[in-house]
Order: structure tokens, then C-alpha cells, then sequence
């Protein structure tokens, strides 16, 4: 699992400009309806400034791979995560489980 999550920054900072302070990630992938949705949200900082970042193709691939291995002690996979890493590279994911938000709108609007 530490290795798909490194593959995962790797791919993450070849979309990142530089220079910056951290870096957030909102990532879902939920299966509902027949179809799978996948959405999220990311930024990085600096200053305080807010800039979107656009994941690339190798860091979406790598939060697909990421989520088919089910984090230990835990019964199923995650559907929905928050990542942040900071600029002296501190990094923390928090997966979480259920209905992702973002999803959670959409399937309101329906």
C-alpha cells in the first residue's frame, strides 16, 4: 500500500507548479446507478493562494490502483479520499467510506 501511495505522489507533483506550499487532493470513486463516478478536487498553495491542479492520466490511475487494495484492518474499500502533503513532504491520506459528497450532490439533483 506505501507503494502505491508514493506512486500516486510521484505522479500527483508532475502536475503541481511550482513553487508551492502544499497540495490538497478530494478524490471519489463511487459506484452508484449502474455506473461508476469519479470526481475530485485538487489545489495547491502558496501564500494562501489558491491554484486548481489538474491530475494527470498516471495520478488518477494510481488512486484507481490505490483503491482496490483495502487499507489494513478495514472490511472494504474506500470510496472517497483527502490528501494533503506539504512542501517538506509531510503527507497524510484519509480514506473514508460511504456516500462521498460530491456524489452525494449529484444523486440529489437526480
Amino acid at each position: 500500500m506505501l507503494e502505491l501511495q508514493e506512486q500516486f505522489i510521484e505522479a500527483l507533483l508532475e502536475s503541481v507548479p511550482q513553487p508551492w506550499e502544499r497540495v490538497e487532493v478530494h478524490y471519489e470513486r463511487y459506484a452508484w446507478g449502474g455506473e461508476t463516478s469519479e470526481k475530485y478536487i485538487a489545489h495547491c498553495f502558496l501564500h494562501e493562494q489558491r491554484t486548481d491542479v489538474d491530475l494527470t492520466l498516471e495520478a488518477l490511475e494510481a488512486l484507481q490502483t490505490l483503491q482496490e487494495h483495502t487499507p489494513a484492518g478495514q472490511r472494504e474499500a474506500w470510496t472517497w479520499l483527502l490528501f494533503r502533503l506539504d512542501a517538506e513532504g509531510k503527507y497524510h491520506f484519509d480514506y473514508r467510506y460511504g456516500v462521498p459528497p460530491l456524489v452525494a450532490r449529484e444523486m440529489a439533483a437526480q
